[in-house]
């Protein structure tokens, strides 16, 4: 066998995070405490990430729980003020001369012309 098929490829997360990289450097005693100080920084980092995302969801479900009980409550307001007789107390109200049809709506029949 020669030297370069005993050396294998460098896999960046299996070695950083396995810790074979610190095998492969001649002083680890040197570096182990670098390696250990590098991984609980990115450790932290990546929790207070995870945290903040989490944090952010529960902010928009609130807000969206809210906005849709607000427009729950603006629909059923604007249904009831859509009502007939709600429409009739509010433009006499406003001192309006609109007045119910007497006589009930008829069918508009339309010939077709033909050319």
């Amino acid at each position: 066998m020669s030297g370069t098929e005993n050396k294998r490829k460098f896999n960046f997360a299996s070695d950083i995070l396995g810790g074979q990289i610190l095998s492969r450097l001649k002083t680890v005693d040197q570096y182990f405490i670098i390696y250990l100080f590098c991984l609980v920084i990115a450790f932290i980092s990546m929790n207070l990430s995870v945290e903040n995302t989490q944090l952010t969801m529960r902010r928009n479900q609130r807000e969206l729980k809210n906005l849709k009980a607000d427009y729950t409550a603006k629909a059923a307001r604007l249904q009831y003020l859509s009502k007939r007789n709600e429409v009739e107390i509010r433009l006499q109200e406003h001192g309006s001369l609109l007045q119910k049809p007497v006589d009930p709506a008829k069918a508009v029949k339309m010939a077709r012309k033909y050319n």
